[in-house]
């Protein structure tokens, strides 16, 4: 059905006009609430206006005092130069960092020093995660050096002890693509990320060679009795300011609208993360308009607009400021990190779903275009085509701006086209040259497709997207069908009994979720706002229920042949409710605030006790997070939390109660989650 849209958009869309986006982009330091990032904003604006779009730059209060639903919007800084240098010893005197060779060589947002600088001794903490880092130290007036989590070693150094500044020199590893050593002379990108009551502090970032050396300077010095210290100059500031959201729009013939998002924000020069995702948008909107214009494309029913947002505070600020119009959103698409030369940065191409609490037609769409790019090379025979590239489909992970869009209490579908994992990313070596034009290209002409085809959609592209819908989660459902039994046919003859008798419970519940899930992807078709045939409608929800029974009675029926065989008796497994499963049953949890959770100025009110649960229980279940995430999306002030933790068990495989419990707990604190408590019952 987007065939003939997606040939004609491929005559058009340029990988090498998308780069030189990139490179323009690449110009301006682009932190969020600051000049530079206006200024990116503006030339993206104008850029797509030259082009014939229409657009303007939206403005919001950068005051660190508004919000924006939980979302509080940063106040406005400035940086003009920053230096840090070496003093003593005399015989090492040297520059360790300068704002001029790399923005990156600062904490972002830090404060200013005295125009004059300020001298100080730098003292060694190690990680300085952890109050016993800093026995027998003194870092009241001095400077720490760390390569620990920075907003942790500003609590307990700067805060709690009197630290003035800190140097850090860490480096986030992603084996195997980012392994030890691999970038040690890249500078990592850290930020302060201020509440607006904050403690002044300045920091310097040093790559991670230098930093060990200064390290072991340090040491040196010690032994002899003797100190390190650095000269420090910050020239910087906040102030009330403004927080920009670049906005374009090629206007549809009627009501709705498609929104392609893509975050603009940070360090100079951060190619891929994200001036490859704008410049992905850009090049869509380029072609797309131009097709239009020529009458090689019609006009879409539906508007397609193109965001250029602060990355999560701009969709917040956007969404909160269009709360009105999101009934009109039909759909949406994340562009993240798209442009990446794989063999450089060691990514694969990913689609990324939609969280299953807002299960939609757009995943399997997505998905069927992507199948259709993959076909760039024929065999011999030409009897299968197939990529050049790394790709896959994965389930919904956040940790980008469409998590916001995609929370069930926003409701606007919207999954993500990204790079991961990427050798560079965050650092100052994420730079032009380890960007594919090709793979901008790819990512634009998805993105372009997409969003004209469902701009365009009427009752026919619907009737195709329908049966797509069904086809992909019938397969989904035979996919994990198969899973369930190939585990549990491999772990019995290890485990026994049990395995298979685990196996047997849990089929049927697992793939009648997945049909569920079908069902409401289905049901995501009415936000087109298309007449759809209730009779096809059916025959597809039947078409998935059947699809799950039969599966579950396959399963059941393999698992108890594999028993019969083996003389395993399957006994039915008698569970009573656990302590901890009671106490989940009588909390329903209900949110406050509209979209997921931002955190960190809510955490700034609690007392230093709760602060310090919450640090001590994300440490403990770090590999939990993202479970926090979706147990939000379920929370409706319907379910139990012990209910969300069973839907999170079928979408991840995995929950852990114990977290969700102590978790909500302390968003009850901050004020943001409602806790009804119940009587609880057996």
């Amino acid at each position: 059905m987007f065939k003939s849209v997606l040939e004609e958009l491929r005559g058009e869309v340029s990988g090498g006009i998308a780069l030189g986006f990139v490179s323009e982009i690449t110009r301006h330091h682009r932190i969020q609430g600051s000049p530079g990032f206006r200024a990116a904003v503006e030339f993206v604006v104008d850029a797509l206006r030259g082009y014939g779009l229409e657009g303007e730059v939206r403005r919001y209060p950068a005051d660190g005092e508004s919000y924006a639903w939980s979302c509080l919007l940063f106040r406005e800084w400035w940086c003009r130069d920053a230096e840090l240098w070496l003093r003593e010893p005399e015989s090492e005197r040297r520059p360790l960092a300068r704002w001029s060779e790399s923005k990156l060589s600062l904490i972002q947002r830090s404060y200013p020093t005295p125009p004059e600088g300020v001298e100080a001794e730098v003292v060694y903490v190690g990680r300085g995660e952890e109050p016993r880092d800093y026995r027998g130290l003194e870092v009241e007036g001095r400077i720490v050096l760390t390569d620990g989590r920075i907003s942790r070693v500003y609590e307990l150094a700067v805060e709690d002890r009197g630290a003035i500044g800190i140097i850090y020199y860490g480096m986030r590893l992603f084996p195997p693509v980012r392994r030890e050593g691999d970038l040690d002379d890249a500078l990592q990108y850290t930020s302060f990320w201020w509440s607006y009551e904050s403690k002044p502090c300045f920091g310097f970032v040093l790559p991670p060679r230098r930093g060990r050396w200064l390290r072991d300077l340090v040491a040196k010095q010690r032994r002899r009795g003797k100190s390190v210290k650095v000269w420090a100059r910050v020239d910087a500031g906040f102030k009330r300011g403004s927080l920009e959201v670049g906005e374009a729009w090629i206007k549809g013939e009627g009501e709705g609208e498609v929104v392609i998002v893509a975050h603009i924000c940070h360090p100079q020069p951060s190619a891929n993360d994200n001036a490859s995702g704008c410049a992905a948008a850009m090049e869509a909107a380029r072609a797309l308009q131009k097709l239009i214009a020529e009458g090689r494309l019609k006009r879409p029913r539906r508007t397609i607009r193109f965001l250029f947002v602060p990355e999560m505070t701009g969709t917040y600020a956007w969404l909160a400021e269009n709360e009105h119009r999101i009934g009109e959103m039909v759909a949406a698409l994340n562009l993240d990190m798209v442009g990446e030369n794989q063999e450089l940065c060691g990514s694969s191409l990913i689609l990324e779903w939609t969280p299953d609490a807002e299960a939609s037609y757009v995943n399997p769409l997505l998905e069927a275009i992507l199948d259709e790019l993959k076909g760039e090379f024929k065999n011999f025979s030409g009897t299968a085509a197939y990529p050049l590239y790394r790709w896959t489909v994965t389930p919904f992970s956040g940790g980008s701006d469409h998590y916001i869009f995609s929370d069930p209490s926003v409701g606007v579908p919207c999954p993500m086209i990204i790079q991961w994992p990427d050798r560079f990313y965050h650092t100052s070596l994420d730079t032009v040259d380890k960007v594919d034009p090709e793979m901008l290209g790819r990512a634009a002409l998805m993105a372009a497709t997409y969003a004209y085809f469902i701009a365009s959609a009427d009752v026919n592209e619907a009737r195709w997207m329908m049966e797509e819908t069904i086809n992909r989660y019938r397969r989904r459902i035979l996919e994990r069908g198969q899973r369930i039994l190939t585990k549990a046919l491999n772990e019995a003859e290890a485990e026994g009994e049990r395995v298979l008798a685990e196996a047997l419970e849990r089929a049927r519940r697992e793939l009648l979720y997945e049909a569920e899930r079908g069902m409401e992807a289905l049901e995501s078709m009415g936000r087109l706002g298309v007449e759809l045939d209730e009779k096809a409608m059916e025959r597809c929800r039947r078409a998935l229920r059947t699809t799950a029974e039969e599966e579950a009675n396959r399963i059941e029926e393999a698992i108890r042949e594999y028993a019969s065989e083996r003389g395993l008796r399957l006994r039915r497994i008698r569970r009573r409710k656990r302590r901890i499963e009671i106490e989940a049953d009588a909390m329903k949890p209900r949110r406050r605030f509209r979209g997921p959770i931002s955190i960190e100025p809510w955490l700034r009110k609690l007392p230093r006790e709760d602060r310090e649960a919450y640090w001590r229980l994300n440490r403990k279940y770090k590999e939990s997070q993202i479970q926090g995430i979706l147990a939000q999306y379920w929370a409706d002030g319907q379910r139990s939390l012990l209910e969300i933790a069973r839907l999170i068990e079928l979408e991840i495989g995995r929950c852990n109660l114990e977290y969700l419990i102590e978790l909500f707990k302390l968003y009850e604190k901050m004020g943001l989650i409602a806790l009804q408590r119940e009587a609880t019952k057996r």
